[in-house]
C-alpha cells in the first residue's frame, strides 16, 4: 500500500471522521490493519470522550456572561464563580479537562503499533491524529486570518470578567456599594463573548465534519510510511511506538488518554507528533500552547537543526499558537515532544478545519519530505 492509496482510503473512501463517529471507527480499523500488516505489536485503547467542544465553551461562555451582567448586584456570589469558571477554563486549555467530565461521552480509540525493543523500553514515539474536525465559521477563509487574535480576545475576555467580578467584590467589601463603571467594564468584555458563543451554535447547527486530508490525513499517512520504512529487515528498529490517536480534535482526549495509560513506559522517550503536513511550508515546532507556551524539546530541536543543515531538507523552525496538537499535553506534563507541521505564506494552516480540506489540495511531495526528515531525524537517535 503506498502513500497516495493510503490518503485516498483515509480522506476519499471513509472520508470526514469526527469524533466517536462511524468514520472514525472505520479510519481506526484500517490503521489497525496496516500496522499488523507490517508485523506491528498492535493494540487498540478504548476511551470516552464528549464528542465536540462547542458544548464546553458554550458553557464556559454563558457563565462568563451571566457572571458579568449580574456582578453589579451580587457580587459576594459572583466573583467566586467567575474565578472558578476562569479557572476551570485555564485548565482546559492546558489540557486538563475537569468540566467536560460532567458532560455525555462517547467511545473512540487509539491505535498503537510497536516495534518492541528486547527490554520492553520505549525510545520514540511517533503521533498523529486520524479524527477529522467539524467546520466552523470562525475557520472560513476570510476569518481564519485573524484566528490567534479572535482566540485570545475570547480567552482574554473570560478572564477579564473574573478580574472586574472580583474588584467589584473587593470594591463593595470596602465602600459598600460595587463601582458602576467597572461592572460596565465587565457587560463590554461579555458582550464580545456573544460573538465566539455564536459561533460555537452555529457550528453544532449548521456545520459539517471536513474530509480531513490535511488535517490530519496527511500526518496519518506519514507515519504510515514510516511504519513501512522501520519495519524492513534492513531498516527495523526497536524501541519504537506509532500511535494514531482519536478525539484530537475535541480536546487532544486521544492522546490525553495515551499518556495516563502508558505515561511511564515512554516517560523517558521522545515523542513527535505529525500534524497538518500536506501543504504549505514544512516547520518543526519549538514552541506551542493555547494559554501558555510550551517550549519543544530540547533533544528534538537541536537534532532536527542538525538534520535539516545536514541533509538541506526545506523544512524551518516555528512557532505553534493556535489550537493545542496531540503534543501539547505531553508537553504540559513534562514530557519530551515536538510537533512537525505545514503552514502558508502567512503562517496559517493551508484548509484548516473548511470543506476545502481536501485530496485535490494535498502536495504528495510534501509528506515525502516529512517522512525522510522524521526518518533521518530517528537514525541520529541511534535507537
Amino acid at each position: 500500500m503506498g502513500t497516495r492509496e493510503d490518503l485516498l482510503k483515509l480522506a476519499v473512501e471513509i472520508g470526514p471522521r469526527g469524533a466517536c463517529t462511524e468514520g472514525e471507527g472505520r479510519a481506526a480499523d484500517y490503521i489497525r490493519e496496516r500496522f499488523e500488516e507490517r508485523g506491528l505489536e498492535t493494540s487498540v485503547q478504548e476511551f470516552r470522550t464528549i464528542t465536540t467542544y462547542s458544548y464546553l465553551y458554550v458553557i464556559y461562555l454563558c457563565a462568563a456572561i451571566a457572571c458579568g451582567v449580574l456582578s453589579y448586584w451580587f457580587p459576594y456570589f459572583v466573583a467566586p464563580a467567575a474565578v472558578i469558571i476562569a479557572a476551570l477554563f485555564a485548565l482546559d486549555l492546558e489540557t486538563f479537562p475537569l468540566l467536560s467530565r460532567l458532560l455525555p461521552h462517547r467511545e473512540s480509540r487509539n491505535v498503537i503499533g510497536e516495534i518492541p525493543a528486547e527490554g520492553g523500553e520505549v525510545r520514540l514515539v511517533v503521533v498523529a491524529h486520524y479524527d477529522s474536525a467539524r467546520a466552523a465559521l470562525s475557520f472560513h477563509p476570510k476569518m481564519v486570518k485573524n484566528f490567534r487574535m479572535s482566540l485570545s480576545m475570547m480567552i482574554w475576555s473570560v478572564f477579564a470578567v473574573a478580574a472586574l467580578a472580583l474588584s467589584n467584590l473587593i470594591i463593595r467589601a470596602i465602600t459598600g456599594s460595587p463601582n458602576f463603571w467597572v461592572w460596565v467594564a465587565a457587560l463590554v468584555f461579555s458582550a464580545y463573548l456573544l460573538v465566539p458563543l455564536a459561533l460555537m451554535l452555529h457550528r453544532e447547527a449548521a456545520m459539517d465534519y471536513t474530509p480531513g486530508a490535511n488535517d490530519n490525513a496527511s500526518g496519518v499517512v506519514a507515519m504510515l510510511a514510516l511504519v513501512d520504512k522501520m519495519s524492513e529487515p534492513e531498516s527495523r528498529l526497536p524501541g519504537v511506538m506509532f500511535v494514531a490517536t482519536g478525539a484530537e480534535e475535541v480536546g487532544t482526549v486521544g492522546m490525553t488518554e495515551f499518556l495516563k495509560a502508558n505515561g511511564d513506559r515512554v516517560k523517558d522517550a521522545l515523542i513527535v507528533n505529525l500534524d497538518n503536513l500536506g501543504a504549505g511550508h514544512l516547520c518543526y515546532i519549538d514552541c506551542e500552547g493555547m494559554l501558555l507556551p510550551h517550549r519543544s524539546s530540547p533533544v528534538l530541536l537541536w537534532l532536527s537543526w542538525l538534520v535539516t543543515k545536514k541533509k538541506n531538507f526545506p523544512i524551518w523552525q516555528a512557532p505553534y499558537r493556535l489550537l493545542s496538537t496531540d503534543a501539547t499535553p505531553a508537553l504540559a506534563r513534562g514530557y519530551s515532544a515536538m510537533s512537525v507541521m505545514a503552514f502558508d505564506d502567512e503562517g496559517g494552516l493551508p484548509n484548516w478545519h473548511w470543506q476545502s480540506d481536501t485530496v485535490d489540495n494535498i502536495d504528495m511531495e510534501n509528506i515525502e519530505v516529512a517522512r525522510g526528515f522524521v526518518w533521518n531525524l530517528v537514525k541520529k537517535l541511534d535507537l
